[in-house]
């Protein structure tokens, strides 16, 4: 079950009735309820509306509704095209995506060109809290806090426009990556980021939350679990990333490690797996392995595995796209300057 993203927004007839640009509208109350339902949850909401940006912003702002929609597109330029815009700047797949309209014409034109984004007509659209692909169960802070955390994402790509370089722009952001063992009060959010991240994500592996629990408890040593915390100066990002590994005799396994897509091009899932390997070589370990299973989605992390010279050395011959990686723990490469390992 893949649950949504982000849901973007016609406007007239959508989110009120009437035309902006033809006088007053009214303001769907139900609709409002429904957008903040799902913000709660962790989804992100957008507009691709026709009309002229300013006067919708007008209605947006004077209905205090302006701040829910990131990226919005309210111009005359096809609904699809501005739909990819929004996925792309977002970094949020198609796939991850609704769109609710009042027209049938633009819901079957989205249909037919970009067929993986979700459609739902107006008149449905106060059932959606209601409906399996809105409701994820696993509300943490993170969740809560998601919309702000893309907010926050604006301001950095701003301030990166001052810089000369990504590097030299990475590095007055003051990042500090904090790995420590998994907790008890981490489960949701670890149990989060294994359902929502698909990107940077090495095996798709979904772990059930007693077992979870089981792997970071006494009662099997052999495993490890870490999560990854991430702050800067713009603000707080909360858990973004999670590790397990499987210890042996001369050697550990990284059965899985998955990163949070916000946080895509800053060295966070590189910085992970250095350390990992630094703190295991500390401990005598001479060997890395390392899992990776192709979902379709994933090339990012085996081209991790090979930028940190790690050898493929078996492959599964039962179909199910499992790969094992393996390095010696020896000339380990940097740590990316930019971060402030805690």
């Amino acid at each position: 079950m893949s649950y949504k993203k982000c849901v973007v927004w016609d406007l007239d007839n959508t989110l009120w009735d009437g035309i902006c640009l033809e006088g007053n509208v009214t303001i769907k109350e139900d609709i409002v309820q429904v957008i903040k339902k799902l913000d709660k949850r962790g989804i992100l909401h957008s507009i691709a509306s026709r009309g002229e940006e300013s006067v919708s912003f007008k209605v947006l702002e004077a209905n205090s509704l302006k701040e829910f929609f990131l990226v919005p597109k309210i111009n005359w330029l096809q609904k699809t095209n501005n739909i990819i815009s929004i996925s792309k700047e977002l970094n949020i797949p198609l796939e991850s995506i609704v769109f609710i309209d009042d027209d049938v014409f633009e819901l079957e034109q989205m249909k037919f060109m970009l067929p993986d984004v979700l459609t739902i007509r107006a008149d449905d659209a106060s059932d959606m809290p209601r409906m399996k692909e809105f409701s994820p169960g696993l509300i943490t802070q993170e969740s809560k806090s998601r919309r702000e955390f893309y907010k926050s994402e604006e301001l950095r790509k701003i301030a990166e426009s001052k810089f000369v370089t990504r590097e030299d722009f990475l590095s007055s952001c003051q990042m500090k990556l904090k790995i420590r063992p998994m907790i008890i009060t981490d489960t949701q959010r670890v149990l989060e980021l294994m359902t929502r991240t698909h990107q940077l994500n090495t095996t798709g592996w979904i772990i059930e939350q007693k077992r979870l629990i089981e792997l970071m408890g006494e009662s099997d040593p052999s495993h490890e679990i870490y999560v990854a915390e991430l702050e800067d100066k713009f603000g707080k990002y909360g858990i973004i990333g999670t590790a397990i590994i499987e210890k042996e005799i001369l050697s550990f396994m990284l059965k899985y490690l998955a990163v949070s897509c916000r946080v895509m091009g800053r060295g966070i899932e590189r910085a992970i797996l250095i350390s990992i390997m630094n703190n295991n070589s500390e401990s005598g370990f001479q060997f890395a392995e390392a899992e990776f299973r192709e979902t379709g989605r994933n090339r990012t992390m085996r081209a991790l595995y090979q930028m940190m010279d790690f050898q493929q050395i078996s492959a599964s011959e039962d179909h199910d796209n499992l790969f094992i990686f393996k390095r010696e723990l020896t000339n380990l490469p940097p740590l990316p300057n930019w971060l402030d390992i805690l």
